[in-house]
């Protein structure tokens, strides 16, 4: 035996398992906290690495201690990860079969992966000076709102807050400290985020429906114990509510004589950053108090701060993307999936779990709820709640009392190949904006126009890097790559036959922007594609131009779709539905069909019934035509009924193993002994397709090739697969190609 402790630590290197490590007697002496969850720094190799303590080793363990290595140094006197955390992060990586250790620090905030200390940093507080004399605001309404803001939180206020409240105020705030009304102290702001609350009053909480009523109801009565609800509302149902009454429940429910410091928190997860903008003001209008935000769009500092706050308890409502999953909040009470079908929600880097999956297993790790809300649910959920697994809450009326809007489908093989907005939609255009209303134009590609080729030689600009055709960008004059990011100019000749005589092909959001400067120039059109959302503060300030109606006309792709409310939208026109109809990917028709429904639920939703034009080449499709005829639930019915017949997901179970390369034999050659092997490695139950090149063979330089894998059960996608795994590190293919496994994969081959 010996003094020193043994440990199991995480580091953050692509090879699975932990590492063994001691720590001397006289170094866990001087530790005042726990130390599993903490961070370490340990010889690694030659190198110095960061590590996360996971387990302590028991004496029984197999341990040839003389071996280990010392740790140099623990780096926190509190531990960053609770057991929960650990707990789920050991599973999540298991599952997906990804190293414990990259998993462990993809969880961890940018800042934290550093040898950097976990301390919050300092912000300063406001708080209003009672002895002042106001009356001279009278004639200064916006600094008589923040001081009289200020006045109701005695505690005080950091910067965050009010900005969180009021926007940029900064020479407010100036102004007001000048008058001597207000001042600013230093703190870390950790003991008056809870004493900030300020619960929402009965007069700004609407009375729900009774669909938003019964779903409540039957939400509520699961507080205290893990069930899955899988609620599905019609674009316009009301879902917000309904979360907000159950967050509502929570923040006022008594607190438990226990566990008086540790009030109830509730995550809610978004799949995008553009989704949480309007839900956090809607929050923050709603419950008055702070809330926590995580996602990439905020600096390292913030984000860490943030993070140790969420853990210490001092924010109730977490408005977070994917990764927030992996957040230690310190009273988990209910976790809300909003838009659970998006599939943004999985990875598609490095450590590639599913949110919403990881979600659901901490959920019944800590015996608690789970909302899953959408209005086009994923093929996943609504077989689960077919079968018993989800408990299914349907409401398939608008909140607002109007009815869904009507569908128009567009046979645009009676038109000219080139036109681009068919006379029904360009009238229908007309109508809506003489009313006053505004008008979604729907069309899920960027730039100017998809193809650059010459008339004379029919060549095609092409990627260099891609199996891909450039985009022309008229902004910039250039032609761009959507897939790795390459430009280059426009060429003026054809560069195989030196004609003057090239043509740009198709058409995207920029074009159509364009197009509507000559018939529609009287109304402003504004474009909502990632091209034009760049900048910090872009996205916020076009849907508030859009909320006061300084655009009439919105051209946008798929980021559209996802769960903005735009009451004075009336018309929505679907430029093209085709692409996912003639896809080879199998999931590209669900897609399309949750795309299509999503972005027709923007119109109508406040006033007179909306409108949705179609516009398509494939009109007669049977499930294009159910879906509009009668509504997703029904397309899901159908669906199902095609993947069942051709034994695909959700009745079978996937996994994909991607391989890329300089040269495209290396990656079929890795693919071929990872198969070889698979046969007498893994179960006989696994069917086993390719090697395969990927639907793009290159792509940003690298050619692309897919081993696919499919059974009836899960288990069967487990047995042995990390032992294969470990072998495939060895193979002497694998030092010339990049690889991973996509298990639950949801992009096609």
């Amino acid at each position: 035996m010996t003094d020193s402790l043994l440990l199991q630590v995480a580091v953050d290197t692509p090879v699975r398992g932990l590492f063994d490590y001691r720590l001397k007697s006289e170094q866990h002496e001087q530790q005042t906290g726990a130390l599993i969850g903490s961070r370490v720094l340990v010889p690694f190799g030659h190198r110095e690495l960061i590590g996360v303590i996971i387990r302590e080793l028991e004496d029984d363990d197999d341990v040839a201690v003389d071996k280990l290595r010392d740790i140099i140094q623990v780096l926190d006197s509190t531990p960053l990860l609770d057991s929960h955390c650990i707990q789920l992060l050991l599973w999540s990586a298991g599952y997906y079969q990804y190293a414990v250790g990259a998993a462990v620090f993809t969880a961890l905030p940018p800042a934290l992966r550093k040898n950097k200390a976990a301390e919050i940093s300092q912000t300063r507080l406001w708080s209003a000076e009672a002895a002042g004399d106001s009356s001279a605001l009278n004639r200064a309404p916006k600094q008589r709102e923040v001081f009289d803001w200020l006045s109701e939180h005695v505690s005080g206020v950091s910067d965050d807050a009010l900005r969180q409240q009021f926007g940029p105020i900064s020479s407010c705030l100036k102004s007001l400290e000048k008058r001597g009304l207000i001042v600013a102290r230093s703190s870390d702001a950790l003991t008056t985020q809870a004493s900030n609350k300020q619960p929402s009053t009965a007069l700004e909480r609407p009375k729900l429906t009774q669909e938003q009523a019964q779903a409540y109801e039957q939400i509520a009565a699961t507080l205290n114990s893990f069930a899955v609800h899988l609620l599905e509302g019609v674009t316009g149902s009301g879902k917000t509510e309904v979360y907000f009454a159950l967050i509502e429940q929570l923040l006022n429910a008594p607190a438990d004589a226990d566990d008086v410091d540790n009030p109830a928190q509730i995550l809610i997860i978004v799949p995008e950053i553009g989704l949480t903008p309007q839900l956090l003001r809607r929050l923050k209008h709603r419950f008055q108090i702070p809330i926590a935000t995580l996602h990439s769009n905020i600096s390292e500092q913030q984000r860490q701060d943030t993070w140790l706050r969420v853990g210490l308890g001092r924010y109730q409502i977490i408005l977070g993307t994917r990764l927030s999953v992996f957040t230690p909040i310190a009273n988990l009470a209910l976790i809300i999936i909003d838009e659970e079908h998006d599939h943004s929600l999985k990875q598609q880097e490095g450590f590639l779990y599913h949110a919403r999956d990881v979600a659901i297993y901490r959920a019944r790790m800590l015996q608690i709820p789970i909302v899953l809300g959408s209005a086009t649910p994923s093929l996943e959920s609504t077989l689960n709640a077919k079968q018993g697994r989800y408990k299914h809450l349907l409401m398939r009326k608008r909140a607002q009392e109007t009815p869904l809007p009507r569908m128009h489908l567009v046979d645009m093989r009676a038109l000219p190949a080139r036109e681009i907005l068919s006379p029904t939609l360009r009238q229908a255009m007309h109508r809506h904006l003489e009313a006053g209303n505004q008008v979604i134009l729907f069309l899920n590609r960027r730039g100017f126009a998809p193809a650059l080729i010459c008339h004379d030689c029919a060549w095609v600009a092409q990627c260099s890097r891609c199996d891909a055709k450039l985009t022309f960008h008229s902004k910039s004059a250039k032609l761009y790559c959507h897939h790795c990011d390459h430009r280059r100019s426009k060429p003026e000749q054809c560069p195989e036959c030196q004609s003057n005589n090239l043509l740009l092909v198709g058409f995207g959001t920029q074009r159509i922007e364009q197009l509507l400067t000559d018939e529609f120039k009287q109304y402003s059109a504004i474009r909502f594609d990632r091209d034009a959302i760049k900048r910090k503060g872009q996205l916020e300030q076009i849907l508030e131009d859009i909320q006061e109606q300084r655009h009439s006309i919105i051209i946008g792709t798929q980021i559209l779709s996802k769960g903005h409310d735009f009451p004075r939208v009336s018309l929505v026109g679907v430029l093209d539905i085709d692409y996912g109809i003639f896809s080879a990917d199998y999931r590209a028709l669900e897609h399309s069909a949750q795309l299509l429904t999503q972005v027709a639920g923007r119109s109508g939703r406040r006033q007179e019934q909306g409108e949705v034009v179609i516009q398509s080449h494939a009109p007669d499709h049977p499930l294009l035509q159910s879906l509009i005829a009668k509504g997703y639930p029904d397309f899901a019915e159908q669906a199902l009924a095609l993947r069942q017949s051709c034994n695909l997901p959700p009745y079978s179970y996937q996994m994909l193993l991607r391989a890329r390369a300089t040269y495209a034999d290396h990656a079929q050659q890795f693919l071929e002994r990872a198969k070889q092997l698979a046969q007498t490695q893994l179960t006989s139950d696994l069917a086993i397709m390719g090697p395969l090149p990927s639907s793009m063979e290159k792509r940003a330089g690298k050619y692309r090739a897919v081993l696919l894998f499919s059974a009836n059960n899960r288990r069967s996608l487990s047995i042995g697969t990390a032992d294969w795994l470990q072998q495939l590190h060895r193979l002497p293919e694998a030092r010339r190609v990049q690889w991973n496994l996509d298990i639950d994969p949801l992009e096609g081959i």
